[in-house]
């Protein structure tokens, strides 16, 4: 139990300016609603990019959503706020 005490002080204090590391909390983004923002993680760290790469590719918001294991109304949802061209 020291030795994990031990192995954190030395990771903050190797951080620039010896702060701690961000926990990795998703920022909250306004523009959405709670329901898309709990299914914002399965996209990946660039959600909006991925979304324009695979309307870039033709798929459809069903075919997106069902690759990704959420609703498409969702996928149709981010499309219209992002103002990705799809479907």
């Amino acid at each position: 139990m020291n030795d994990l005490y031990n192995r954190q002080d030395i990771i903050r204090k190797l951080v620039p300016g010896g702060h701690r590391l961000r926990a990795g909390i998703p920022s909250i983004r306004e523009e959405l609603t709670p329901e898309l923002q709990k299914y914002l993680h399965v996209l990946g760290p660039t959600p909006k990019r991925c979304l324009e790469t695979l309307a870039d590719l033709g798929l459809s918001d069903s075919e997106i959503g069902r690759y990704f294991g959420m609703p498409a109304v969702f996928i149709t949802q981010l499309h219209q706020i992002w103002r990705i061209d799809g479907e």
